[in-house]
């Protein structure tokens, strides 16, 4: 089996493909993957390596290879244009639902909890690793800044959605 790769640990692409390399070892290093996979070696260690996003049509091939049908609906999520607009477009629909004010209450009722998140968050960490035990604690954590990071994509979203906030503001937000 290959080395793993510390630097692409946290890459969807590398992470499907040592999962798939469980059940089919030529996965297992990226010469013999590229080689099933019709691309290029390096170009595969750098879609894994987060130095260049893959075409959409490596995204079907290694979805397909490697079982892994997220790979698609998270490229269309976060890289394709057309899905990332089309989630946009849905965002500033639902925004019309959401006052302001309320999405203002929500993000005050996140920060507020950043403390106790921050606080579980350090417990957990002090020794360097994830225990068995604090799998559950580290969920929640990871739940109160998905729903902080929300929120505030949420508040942008209202702001571009706004044509006066938008002109003033739009440049300096990224949702």
């Amino acid at each position: 089996m290959g080395r793993r790769a510390s630097k692409a640990n946290r890459n969807i692409y590398y992470q499907a493909r040592i999962e798939a390399a469980k059940e089919d070892p030529i996965f297992s290093s990226r010469e013999t993957a590229s080689e099933r996979l019709g691309i290029e070696r390096s170009r595969l260690a750098r879609i894994e390596l987060d130095k260049v996003q893959p075409y959409p049509e490596e995204v079907l091939i290694m979805s397909g290879q490697y079982r892994a049908p997220y790979l698609c609906d998270d490229f269309c999520r976060n890289v394709c244009a057309i899905g990332v607009n089309r989630l946009l477009g849905e965002k500033i629909q639902n925004m019309n639902n959401d006052s302001f004010e309320r999405l203002s209450l929500r993000f005050i009722s996140n920060a507020h909890t950043v403390e106790e998140t921050s606080r579980r968050l350090v417990e957990i960490s002090k020794d360097g690793k994830v225990s068995q035990e604090e799998y559950e604690s580290f969920h929640r954590v990871l739940q109160s800044m998905d729903e902080l990071t929300e929120t505030i994509r949420e508040i942008k979203a209202f702001i571009l959605s706004d044509p006066d906030l938008r002109s003033r503001f739009g440049a300096d937000l990224s949702v």
